[in-house]
This record gives C-alpha cells, structure tokens and sequence, in this order.
C-alpha cells in the first residue's frame, strides 16, 4: 500500500484551491446563484438591465471616477461581466456577448462626463490569457485601429445611446476636489493635571 506524505495532503487542503469533486458535495437544495438557471438569457434584455444599474448616480459616479483614475475601460467591462455572472444574472455566453457593448457604453458614459479614459492596459501582456480577456483584447485593438471617440452606429441601441444623451451631468466635475470645511482649532483646555504657576 503506497503511504501518502500528510505534510503534502495538508498543503495542498490550505492552497485555496477547489478539490476535485467538492462541486459534488453541495447541497443541490441551496445552489450558488451561478448553478442556477440565469435571470436573463435574451441580449437586449440583459443589455437593457446593465444600462440601467450603470446610469443610477450611485454606480454612475464611482465608474467614471474609476477610468478618470486610469483603469481601463476593458477591466471595468470584464468586472461588470464577471460579477452579473456570479450573481446568477447570465451565463458564460451571454457574458461574453455583453462584452463589446458594455465597453461602448462604459467610453460613452466617459465622453459625456469629459473624461479621457484608456481603453486596455497595454502593459500587461501575459502568455496565459483566458478567453475571456482575449475577446476583450480583440475588441481593444479593433477600437484602437477606428478613430478614438468614434462609435460604430449600431453599437449601443439607440434607447440606450437616448439614456446617455439626457444624462444629467453634475455642475462641478466629477474629479474636483471637494473644499472640506475649515474647522476652528479649539483652545486647549487646561488640563486638571497641570500644575497652576
């Protein structure tokens, strides 16, 4: 009988890593929300849905303060893809569907705002890409050899483009610093520990 080294069976128990066959031991009765069939399964519809959640000011404001920071508008689409997949919203395919157009609506959300955004991050560069990132390179490179700002017609549909148009954009800019109150110092007080001279 072949003796297994228990140091080896425990680090390997700690990596973090999933066990083959620990999928098989869930209980079928309390699926993660990905196990289970997608919210959405047509295009427009999912389309429409994340258009929607990305023009509410509180999830408006943070991405187009996220690509005036620099992060690319590639890695915001790939997240967003990401999380509506985790959450059980579509699966792979439909998520990779959504990929070109929610880099469209993510450049068109910045141009209105008037901010200068990057479409991928040309520095990284690995041997091993998933499929996922692939895709989102292709597209980068396709939108690097239009001109810059120019939106194919038919990207976006043209109730979206609508939403994007009527936006209503805040007085100041997004990326101002806010002045903060200038607050009194007070005078210190005396404390009970000092000695009266």
């Amino acid at each position: 009988m072949e003796e297994y080294n228990q140091e080896a069976i425990e680090a390997f128990g700690k990596a973090g890593r999933p066990i083959p066959g620990q999928s098989l031991t869930a209980n079928p009765d309390e699926p993660r929300p990905f196990e289970r069939p997608p919210d959405f399964t047509n295009f427009k519809e999912a389309l429409d849905y994340t258009a929607a959640e990305l023009l509410l000011e509180e999830n408006y404001t943070p991405m187009v303060l996220a690509m005036g920071d620099g992060i690319p508008v590639t890695d915001l689409a790939m997240q967003i893809g990401y999380v509506g997949f985790r959450e059980g919203k579509w699966n792979p395919d439909l998520m990779m569907m959504l990929m070109e157009p929610l880099i469209y609506l993510l450049m068109a959300l910045a141009e209105k705002a008037d901010i200068q955004y990057r479409i991928d991050d040309e520095d990284d560069e690995d041997d091993e890409d998933s499929i996922l990132e692939d895709k989102v390179r292709n597209i980068a490179e396709t939108l690097k050899a239009k001109e810059m700002g120019k939106m194919p017609k038919g990207a976006l549909p043209s109730d979206i483009v609508e939403k994007i148009e009527t936006l209503e954009m805040p007085k100041e800019s997004l990326l101002a610093k806010t002045e903060e109150p200038m607050i009194e110092e007070e005078q210190p007080q005396q404390s009970l520990l000092e000695r009266g001279q």
